[in-house]
């Protein structure tokens, strides 16, 4: 959906028309361009080449336009002394005529949207937001009363926009020539600058929801998950003059993949258009047409998957390999990597790693890279060796996390010990990083899998981190960016929260604070701002909060479902929750009996043994896990507590349901 000045005079008169029982509008043929985006966006209706009339959805935005030029641009203001309730309005405004409209302002637009989802899901407007919905109309500043606190939430338009933008059923119709724009045009994201703005093909795009611009001025464009399916399509057929992809099409194709007769002429019409082949059967361009009718259809999905790995644990997953290879390599079992043994390992590579720094450097400690210094003083100062590692470096926090994201598994080895085994997602991120381990930020692989929806596109900032990452290139992902997107929308999570972890998490409710509010909050306890980073990256990537593109954070489903779970763990609890305890969690399920009104699983004690089996766990490390979540009350003396339940019910949240589609992250040349 697409709102820039011709639009908007176009809808007025269509409005006034309507008031004046009129039965259509005629237009000049010179205003077809802008009355098909109209069109295409379920906005209006034509009834003969030049007769146009309002549909429903556009009858409603129209009426809301009308009242925004009513009360003009002009600030008001209520007095607080006159008006009840909960809020007072500080500032509103409304529109000025559009007629006196920059011919290029875009009223609405897929970055408007956006906007206003993110408000909508936080209860409030973010702060990158404020101004642009303020200067819309679409927000409102005020005054709440019983938090007595002044913030800014959406005005009665704004949430009358987003409620037509959900009822508005888009017409997918691409002719010939649009086909070769689609063609033409970068995946993304990519800069703005890279797409032809206000074209009337662009425009076309973004009111079918194939193309989204970023939050809040539109310096990011992308093809959504619509767009996506339609481009890979059209990349491989949809060749022919005329219409080559609609909606009509699709369910066609649709019609005839589920096996019912469309007859001989349907069956050419599509084979002439590369979706079939001579036998009937879907060519490649059939597929992505498929995946482009199942998003129609259905909807993009709303949720977004994503993934954080530290340098830190990269590291540690070279050394797990390397340990395994010279097991490999001698046969020499005290090699195996034990936690005991990756501790030493770790310790030798780490104090090589500083010794060599503090060689470059001699004491220019200030001008090293900033996260290495502190630690590079203390290692200066230490006595210690093992005490320094220690005390500086979190192996089994970092065992953990690689654990939770599924990248390395404990496992009991023949002799019962604990060992450490990479899985084939952690194969493949330690190829992809070879020799030179780097961060890779929740942010910068969101700034991918978010396109996944129906109209979201990175920041700029967002976008930079990606493209710092190696995982953007000037156009579309790179190779990398393609791997890792896909790695957070198929890999299995389990939950986890350090201790500072659970601490930031406190300072997240379920929605209604931004993430300025999170980093003050916790900044004045004289926590470091990096730290307070990692930890929002890691908690995002678990799935647990989003940080929303106008500067909101709220909790998805399964943190609201952690966070009723860990309601009874005591304070100052060493790691709430870990991969190790839900796996325990897990097994005892497995073993037990469900009693559905107590809501708990009751585990006779002889089956303990059993669960620990099918756990795959060694011994002391499922006993220590046992114990562990017997503090944290998600197990009592015979039974999965309550608690317990709801951390398993977390698990299932917080992964893609398995018959999500993760299609439109392959890379095109391995979907060809």
């Amino acid at each position: 959906m697409i709102i820039r000045k011709a639009h908007a005079l176009a809808l007025k008169r269509l409005l006034q028309d309507q008031d004046d029982r009129k039965p259509f509008t005629e237009f000049a043929t010179e205003n077809d361009p802008v009355l098909l985006e109209l069109a295409r966006a379920d906005l209006v209706r034509q009834q003969t080449p030049v007769r146009w009339v309002l549909t429903y959805a556009g009858t409603a935005l129209a009426q809301v336009l009308r009242e925004l030029y009513a009360r003009g641009p002009k600030p008001y203001a209520e007095d607080e002394a006159e008006v009840g309730g909960e809020w007072v309005i500080r500032e509103g405004r409304g529109l000025d005529a559009p007629e006196n409209w920059p011919a290029d302002w875009r009223w609405i637009g897929s970055e408007v949207i956006a906007m206003l989802d993110a408000a909508d899901r936080a209860d409030r407007v973010g702060p990158k937001a404020e101004e642009a919905l303020l200067s819309r109309g679409l927000a409102v500043r005020i005054w709440d009363r019983a938090k007595k606190k002044e913030y800014v939430v959406l005005s009665e338009a704004g949430r009358t926009v987003l409620e037509i933008y959900h009822q508005a059923r888009p017409h997918l119709i691409v002719d010939d020539q649009l086909a070769n724009f689609i063609r033409s045009a970068p995946i993304g994201p990519a800069p703005a600058s890279r797409l032809p703005l206000g074209s009337h093909e662009e425009h076309l795009l973004e009111a079918m929801r194939l193309i989204a611009y970023s939050v809040p001025v539109s310096e990011v464009v992308a093809f959504t998950a619509l767009g996506q399916a339609v481009k890979r399509a059209l990349q491989a057929g949809g060749f022919g003059e005329g219409t080559v992809l609609s909606g009509d099409l699709l369910w066609l194709l649709a019609q005839h993949a589920d096996g019912e007769d469309i007859g001989s002429d349907g069956v050419a019409l599509l084979q002439s258009l590369g979706y079939l082949d001579a036998e009937g059967e879907l060519l490649p361009a059939g597929e992505w047409a498929l995946e482009a009718f199942r998003l129609w259809h259905d909807g993009p999905r709303k949720d977004v998957w994503t993934l954080a790995i530290e340098a830190e644990e990269v590291e540690v997953l070279q050394t797990v390999a390397a340990l395994w290879k010279k097991y490999d390599e001698t046969g020499n079992e005290e090699e195996i990597p034990t936690f005991k043994r990756l501790r030493r390992e770790m310790i030798d590579r780490k104090v090589a790693e500083y010794r060599k720094l503090l060689e470059k450097y001699g004491r220019r400690i200030k001008e090293m890279p900033r996260k290495y210094q502190a630690i590079a003083q203390k290692f200066a100062e230490a006595k210690d060796l093992a005490r320094w590692y220690d005390d500086n470096f979190t192996l089994r926090e970092t065992l953990y996390s690689l654990e939770s994201f599924n990248l390395l598994a404990s496992e009991e080895d023949a002799r019962g010990r604990e060992v450490f085994r990479l899985t084939d997602f952690g194969r493949e991120v330690l190829e992809e990083q070879g020799d030179n381990p780097r961060d890779i930020t929740s942010t910068a692989v969101k700034a991918i899998t978010m396109t996944r929806k129906m109209f979201s596109a990175p920041a700029m900032d967002w976008w930079q981190q990606a493209h710092d990452a190696h995982l953007i290139g000037s156009a579309e992902p790179t190779r990398s960016g393609w791997m890792y997107a896909r790695l957070a929308e198929t890999l299995q999570r389990k939950p986890l929260l350090t201790r500072f972890e659970l601490e930031v998490f406190h300072t997240i409710p379920a929605r209604g604070v931004t993430e300025d509010e999170v980093y003050a909050q916790l900044e004045k306890r004289g926590e470091a701002t990096e730290r307070i980073r990692w930890a929002l990256e890691k908690l995002e990537a678990r799935h647990l909060i989003e940080i929303l593109p106008d500067g909101n954070i709220v909790e998805t489903a399964t943190g609201e479902l952690l966070d009723e779970a860990l309601a009874g763990v005591p304070e100052g609890f060493g790691n709430p929750i870990t991969p190790v305890m839900v796996r325990v969690l897990q097994a005892l399920r497995e073993v037990g009996t469900l009693y559905v009104k107590e809501r708990k699983v009751r585990i006779l004690p002889r089956n303990i043994k059993e669960a620990w089996k099918r756990s795959g766990l060694s011994k002391e490390a499922f006993d220590d896990a046992l114990k562990a979540a017997r503090v944290a009350g998600f197990v009592g003396k015979n039974a999965v507590t309550t608690a317990g339940l709801l951390v398993l019910e977390a698990v299932a949240a917080m992964n893609p349901q398995p018959d999500s589609s993760t299609l439109g992250l392959v890379q095109p040349e391995e979907a060809a």
